[in-house]
């Protein structure tokens, strides 16, 4: 029944569109009959006309500066208005486009549809549209606590993007407002990581060992690189001696438990977390590790390279592992952390949604639950291959409690050709640097599309207006003196004399100016975003909330189609009666012109 309805939908789109070009057609003859009844005046207004325009869309002025806005024909020309996918970044005027319009109608370059949405647009009074992302790779939003990033950016993008996203989801909102509408609209398979039940009762679970296969020659890796994400380093550490050490540690004891724990909840991070809470088990497994021929003698060497810790060194040692690892002493991380309900592979088919989900109270204590799963859910995208197709999304709200995390300065250089996207969310660009410290921020912004609104600090606020640049202004001054002089003389002459000047100056010089000065930056409403695009002008657009767009992300029905078919065929037909009474009349006045 669906696919007749579209059928349907597309002919009377294609009906509007013939009506359309009949609108087209009489309008100019009714434009050649003004001229005729006009002349020889409309000689002179017509080309007026037209070196207005020419005027209007000449070069500015460069001499000191050429920083400008993009305009709704920079934002065409890149794709980014009428696009299907992307971040959103709110709404920019629009003006009129007459042979835009009337070029969509004629020359069948677009759908019928889409053609006749671009002429109607002439009569709308809201002319402003959509502006997305589409080509974007990694982005970063800069916008502080209360201005609206959430139902802004995060939301319409999880309401309106159909392919797999991973999301950081303090409080769960995100959740509650996007999980449903994901799994009915797009088909998603939606995974709730939510171990403190503020979505639901009972929470999805993942068990990152059960990515490491034994079979697999570079599981040994996998072991490193899953210890890595799980020591935070903070680049200030006065002996990082006991951070690498720690490492080697979890490291050891990951791989142990993954080839020699029996399949299900004895083969997770919580048997690790034993053996280090246990000291006979742990010499056990130190025992077990220098014995083992498991990995061509890797894991020996392993565990032989751990004996030499000994002493004070051991237990300072042990003790920062302990530190490291005490996110998975509490039920209900140990819930969540024993088995998987969820492949993460799924992520590399386009149809799955996990949110990670924590309240804002333990956001400090179980940053290391989050470091892990961001982790192994990267490895999970990247041990799919180099592709072009069917990328993942992972929206990191809050980004900075992640902190310093390796890995995700890989994924900013070094993943797209997997098929990583990255959303970063910040509070200012102090809480940035604090997360990539000694330069590293600078890698990040590079490899960004960057978004600021609700700008509230001078430093954020006066790198935006040094990269917005400076634009070249004309200054007028001048004034006018205006004076007079008497003179009189008495005695034995009388004479009197009188003068008057008056003198007028103006002039004007070309100035520099920044396009906007960082109090104006911080003065900018909170709907209002500056986005940075690579070899694109600075963006101006006014945010919009998910709740006022009703349809965002919502395909509508074959119904609905025809019903907004029927409804521009009837507008069309409308708006050619109009002209066709209007050329009727213009036609009778030229019949009783003299010489017609």
């Amino acid at each position: 029944m669906s696919e007749p309805l579209s059928r349907l939908a597309t002919g009377i789109y294609f009906l509007a569109r013939y009506v359309l070009s009949l609108v087209i057609f009489v309008s100019t003859y009714s434009v050649l009959l003004i001229s005729l009844i006009g002349w020889p005046w409309s000689g002179f207004v017509v080309p007026a006309l037209v070196l207005a325009s020419v005027q209007r869309q000449r070069a500015a002025l460069t001499t000191l500066g050429s920083a400008r806005w993009a305009e709704a024909r920079d934002l065409r020309a890149a794709g980014m208005l009428n696009a299907q996918s992307g971040l959103i970044l709110g709404r920019i005027p629009s003006q009129p486009n007459l042979g835009a319009a009337v070029n969509s109608v004629l020359t069948m370059r677009t759908s019928s549809a889409q053609a006749c949405e671009d002429f109607l647009k002439l009569f709308q009074r809201d002319r402003s549209e959509l502006v997305r992302l589409p080509q974007a790779v990694h982005t970063a939003v800069f916008a502080p606590s209360g201005v609206g990033k959430g139902v802004s950016c995060v939301v319409p993008f999880l309401r309106d993007c159909r392919e797999s996203c991973v999301v950081i989801d303090f409080k769960g909102e995100n959740a509650k407002l996007t999980a449903e509408h994901r799994r009915k609209a797009f088909g998603h398979r939606v995974v709730l990581l939510d171990p403190y039940g503020i979505v639901t009762a009972k929470s999805d679970s993942f068990n990152p060992l059960d990515e490491i296969r034994t079979e697999n020659p570079h599981a040994i890796d996998e072991c490193n690189d899953l210890a890595k994400a799980l020591v935070v380093r903070t680049a200030e550490e006065k002996e990082p001696h006991f951070n690498d050490v720690a490492e080697a540690w979890i490291a050891a004891l990951i791989a142990t438990v993954a080839f020699y724990g029996e399949a299900g909840e004895a083969r997770s991070l919580q048997t690790v977390r034993d053996l280090l809470s246990t000291p006979e088990r742990l010499e056990m497994a130190l025992r077990l590790m220098r014995e083992s021929p498991a990995w061509d003698g890797m894991l020996a060497r392993m565990g032989g390279q751990l004996a030499h810790v000994v002493d004070r060194e051991k237990s300072s040692t042990l003790s920062t592992v302990a530190r490291h690892l005490r996110f998975l002493d509490t039920p209900a991380i140990a819930a969540v952390t024993r088995q998987s309900s969820f492949d993460p592979a799924e992520l590399l088919k386009g149809k799955t949604t996990i949110y990670l989900i924590l309240p804002a109270e333990h956001m400090r204590a179980q940053a290391g639950w989050l470091r892990m799963l961001i982790s192994s859910l990267f490895r999970s995208v990247v041990r799919g291959g180099l592709r072009n197709h069917s990328p993942v999304h992972f929206v990191c709200d809050e980004a900075a409690s992640l902190g310093s995390l390796d890995v995700i300065e890989d994924a900013v250089d070094k993943y797209r050709g997997y098929g990583v996207r990255l959303q970063f969310y910040f509070q200012s660009l102090g809480q940035l640097k604090k997360c990539f410290p000694n330069g590293q921020d600078v890698t990040l912004l590079s490899n960004t599309t960057q978004i600021y609104f609700g700008v509230n600090d001078t430093t954020t606020a006066e790198m935006v207006s040094a990269r917005l640049g400076e634009q070249t202004i004309v200054v007028a001054s001048g004034g006018t003196n205006d004076g007079s002089s008497s003179q009189h003389t008495f005695g034995g002459q009388v004479s009197q004399s009188s003068s008057h000047s008056v003198s007028t100056s103006h002039n004007w010089q070309q100035q520099a100016r920044k396009l906007l000065k960082p109090e104006e930056v911080t003065g900018l409403p909170s709907n209002v975003a500056i986005t940075f695009v690579p070899g694109l002008p600075p963006i101006r657009t006014r945010l919009l909330r998910y709740y006022e767009e009703p349809t965002l992300g919502r395909t509508p029905t074959p119904w609905t189609q025809v019903r907004q078919s029927c409804r521009t065929l009837i507008t069309a037909l409308l708006l050619l009666m109009v002209c066709l009474g209007i050329a009727a009349a213009l036609t009778v006045v030229v019949s009783r012109l003299p010489g017609f």
